[in-house]
């Protein structure tokens, strides 16, 4: 199973490659934009394939789970261009975020898919915004879709897109985290995350239809 990370790296490049896939909203958040200052980014564990197409090489880590099928992905992602940190919000989560933390410190920025590894679909954990308090970063959310697609019956509804479709990344506002956040207003970000990516999200479908 050694070659599996290999034919994806090699698939998604292919598949990406084929693609017109533009930015929109606000631009300037993108890592392919932005000059300086750290980033955690989020986005829906659904649109992962083109998310680290896309935004490939630029040493971001990002939190993989630390299932069998979290070792096959975190293969492909390291292949990509990105380092990876192991955890989840139910296991080894504290961990991975204080990793995630001083990855941030010294200079890589973070990614992470809010309702993965396993869900509730679409729905924001608390981990993007315990990693924005502690680590003093702004959470930069998008959303991806494509014009033509196949979506995939699991759990997340995962999305390929078809050769030669239109993919857009829509880029919303940021959200940020004071360090002396308490309980309530931990969750009224989180509820700010939620709907910037909701919005954001619907945002790309409307643009790809």
């Amino acid at each position: 199973m050694s070659i599996l990370p290999f034919l994806v790296r090699v698939l998604t490049l292919i598949l990406g490659s084929t693609m017109r896939i533009t930015e929109s909203g606000n631009r300037e958040f993108s890592p392919r934009n932005r000059k300086s200052g750290r980033a955690i980014y989020a986005f829906w564990h659904s649109r992962i394939l083109m998310s680290v197409f896309f935004y490939r090489n630029r040493g971001i880590n990002c939190l993989v789970s630390m299932g069998r099928d979290g070792e096959y992905i975190s293969r492909v992602m390291n292949k990509l261009g990105y380092g990876t940190v192991r955890g989840s919000s139910s296991r080894e989560g504290v961990k991975a975020l204080i990793l995630l933390k001083r990855g941030l410190a010294e200079g890589p920025d973070a990614a992470i898919t809010p309702d993965g590894p396993k869900g509730p679909r679409e729905e924001v954990k608390g981990g993007a915004i315990v990693l924005a308090k502690i680590s003093g970063a702004p959470v930069y959310p998008f959303g991806f879709d494509a014009s033509r697609k196949i979506v995939i019956n699991s759990w997340d509804k995962f999305i390929i897109p078809l050769p030669f479709s239109r993919g857009v990344f829509v880029w919303g506002n940021p959200v940020t985290v004071p360090a002396g956040a308490d309980e309530k207003l931990m969750e009224e970000k989180r509820m700010e995350l939620q709907a910037e990516m909701d919005r954001v999200t619907l945002e790309a479908g409307k643009i790809c239809r």
